[in-house]
């Protein structure tokens, strides 16, 4: 049984969360069914992602493509718009070819924002299924090609099934995709190597103050959308009431100087000496060991694996409210969650373990056993395995016949020439060769010379 599976990134820097996930859910099926062949179309250039494939010696294809989500809030240009629509079909056209090759049986799409494999199974009718692990707007702010109703009712007209990492994301989809479509497979956390890891000396010293106060780890790529601003607020705020507090963050950034704007952010609020950048980790274990609370700000988080990794360590979680680590966190219990933009709320959730650690100690005891009551059977990769087993043999969603001759149409006219100019001067010559269209409309009448028009 071979087996496509489609993502979107090169992950040049470090895997992401989708493609850990794919990774691993890969590995549990073959444990299932050492069979199964797997392979990947994804993208090129090489990066952490194909490293990652080399290393468990998996087939693999890459191309250059874009996406119908595209990070931007204003329309590209419609040369920009062409250009990349080049690429992309170009991408469908080769996958196409790909897949009349080796006929798989069943093709898996692991991204939110590149359907081209989906489009290429569906032009040769492989059945398919997709799993979605993020939202695409709301968490990282892309804008949908053809709307949001556009482009998850797409994923619900191409898949048998669409598997999704959370309820929260279930729930986002629920209105574009049909019910009997919908499952959730919660990702896999690596326990045994956070476990083993833990213990180990951190490579940057996470609380050099002498006197940290309240000890804070944040997980997580430092950018926006993943609210280390509002953490820096809550320090500054715990601060004007008397509490000392200190936070750790780790994680690199993709933006030039994002340290030192937060850094900045925390010097106006006084707090500079609290905050520790640790950067890229290749283990966040000893630094989520060190802490007496762990803090997940993001925006909104598909599901929220480092809240699964503060968790899985017995450490007490502070969460905003949107996305899928509200499900995880029983508040009370195992930790406490605040609306994103109620930093007031946050600082008061700190100020509480502060005031009481041992709260803190029971809640971060409790979190493990939480974590595997939610994380449990019957919404795990085995559950989804067998859901993408049943569409093996069955008849995918196919495209018109004349779909394919559509991908193919924006790299004919790119062979066209250099310039649009060029290409729009050939087809009116060719258009008054063959007296056809409009223009042999108006060659067809008496006195007009087919010289005079084209300049000869």
């Amino acid at each position: 049984m071979l087996i496509s599976f489609a993502n979107h990134s090169t992950a040049p820097v470090s895997l992401g969360g989708a493609e850990r996930s794919l990774l691993r859910f890969v590995e549990d099926w073959q444990a299932i069914d050492p069979s199964m062949t797997p392979h990947f179309v994804t993208k090129a250039p090489r990066g952490k992602f194909i490293e990652a494939l080399d290393e468990r010696g998996w087939h693999h294809d890459s191309f250059r493509f874009r996406g119908w989500a595209l990070p931007s809030t204003q329309p590209a240009p419609s040369a920009e718009r062409a250009a990349f629509a080049t690429v992309d079909y170009a991408a469908v056209n080769a996958i196409i070819r790909l897949y009349e090759r080796e006929r798989p049986d069943l093709v898996v799409t692991n991204t939110l924002v590149a359907p081209w494999a989906s489009f290429a199974a569906a032009v040769l009718g492989i059945p398919q299924a997709w799993f979605v692990r993020e939202y695409g707007d709301l968490d990282h702010g892309l804008q949908f090609q053809t709307g949001r109703a556009g482009v998850l009712g797409d994923i619900g007209l191409l898949a048998g099934a669409v598997v999704t990492n959370s309820e929260a994301v279930r729930a986002h989809l629920a209105p574009y995709v049909p019910d009997h479509k919908l499952s959730i497979a919660y990702p896999v956390v690596d326990t045994t190597r956070l476990l083993a890891e833990r213990h180990h000396a951190p490579a940057v010293t996470p609380f050099p103050q002498a006197e940290p106060g309240l000890r804070v780890t944040v997980v997580g790529r430092v950018e926006a959308s993943k609210g280390q601003h509002r953490v820096i607020d809550a320090i500054g705020a715990l601060r004007e009431r008397g509490v000392a507090a200190s936070v750790c963050f780790v994680g690199g950034w993709k933006e030039p100087g994002e340290d030192q704007r937060l850094s900045e952010r925390a010097r106006a609020l006084g707090a500079a000496d609290r905050v520790v950048f640790a950067g890229e980790q290749s283990s966040p274990a000893p630094f989520i060991e060190a802490a007496d609370v762990c803090v997940t700000p993001s925006t909104i988080e598909a599901f929220g694996r480092t809240t699964a990794e503060y968790m899985t360590l017995g450490k007490p979680v502070v969460a905003s409210r949107s996305g899928g680590s509200a499900e995880l966190i029983e508040p009370g219990r195992t930790g406490a969650l605040f609306d994103a933009d109620d930093v007031a709320g946050l600082a008061d959730a700190l100020a509480a373990y502060a005031a009481d650690p041992a709260s803190a100690r029971r809640h971060g005891a409790a979190a493990p056993d939480r974590l595997a009551a939610v994380l449990g059977a019957g919404r795990d990769n085995a559950a989804a395995i067998e859901r993408l087993i049943a569409l093996v043999g069955t008849e995918g969603y196919r495209l018109p016949q004349a779909a394919r001759y559509w991908f193919e149409l924006p790299g004919a006219y790119a062979s066209l020439g250099a310039t649009s100019a060029r290409a729009a001067v050939g087809l009116l010559a060719n258009r008054v060769r063959t007296r056809s269209g409009s223009v042999g409309r108006l060659l067809r009448r008496p006195g007009v010379a087919v010289r005079k028009l084209v300049g000869r």
